[in-house]
């Protein structure tokens, strides 16, 4: 009985579907097949709010991943890799799937989960943990509430070894933490590249920051406190109160960063508009 349980286990523990590229790519957005449930919603739809800035900045709650879709349609999506494969003295290759069991009379029942990471980079990026009883489905729940949970970052360049006022690092040093985690995010000059952990790496990656050191003390072992501490650290920049003489002197840039041919642009539509 005991050699056939392990074996109901070895074939629960293998995950379908492994191979599964880590950038998904997104098809196009339907906004005329979309049917809002919210007020929020509805106001996107109609071209009330064309910004996503406008409703962060307002503190409005976002409860539709399509409003997301629609206003920042050139997402990057990316998978972390929170779990390992069953291996040999520890475990093998990390996974982008969490498995979990519970026994019960009935067998064996797994359960897998997923955080996703989704950004522009440019100055928006949002994080997001699904749970599911098949791997799809978690993957799929963790993009849809990192969605729900986009936020704007604050950049800069901090880094009194620089000094160039252009946005590729942060404008200062912030701090998060999350259980024992804690992570401390410092400018730094252009060329240094992101000197963190390597699934922190891919959210500041999302976010358009190219430069920075970190500091971490704690068990940095848990992934899951590790990503949300990073998070916290990241909300931190915009918390952090300045002056406006300090937002000219680090090149402070709150969000999107609008570039000089798309600014062309908007300026052509709305003469035309007139």
């Amino acid at each position: 009985m005991d050699k056939d349980e392990n074996k109901e286990e070895e074939e629960i523990l293998e995950i379908p579907g492994e191979k599964i590229e880590k950038e998904i790519k997104r098809e196009g957005f339907d906004k005329e097949g979309w049917k809002p449930k919210t007020s929020l919603g509805k106001k996107v739809k109609n071209n009330e709010i064309n910004d996503i800035g406008e409703i962060l900045d307002k503190g409005l709650k976002i409860l539709e991943p399509e409003i997301v879709d629609l206003l920042l349609p050139h997402l990057n999506v990316d998978l972390l890799l929170i779990g390992q494969s069953k291996g040999k003295f520890g475990g093998g290759q990390r996974r982008v799937f969490k498995q979990t069991q519970k026994k019960t009379c009935e067998g064996n029942k797994p359960k897998f989960a997923a955080f996703a990471v989704v950004g522009n980079e440019n100055g928006y990026v949002g994080v997001g943990y699904g749970k599911s009883r098949e791997t799809v489905p978690a993957r799929e729940k963790a993009i849809r509430n990192a969605k729900l949970n986009i936020i704007k970052i604050r950049r800069g360049c901090g880094s009194w070894q620089c000094e160039c006022k252009e946005p590729h690092t942060t404008p200062y040093s912030a701090k998060g933490k999350c259980g024992s985690v804690e992570i401390v995010l410092i400018p730094a000059p252009k060329g240094t590249g992101l000197r963190v952990e390597s699934e922190c790496q891919k959210i500041l990656k999302l976010v358009g920051i190219k430069d920075v050191w970190s500091r971490t003390s704690g068990q940095t072992r848990s992934k899951n406190n590790l990503i949300y501490a990073c998070i916290d650290a990241l909300k931190q920049l915009v918390k952090t109160k300045i002056q406006s003489k300090d937002i000219e002197k680090l090149g402070i840039v709150d969000g999107e960063i609008i570039k000089k041919e798309e600014a062309a642009v908007l300026e052509e539509e709305d003469k035309n508009d007139e």
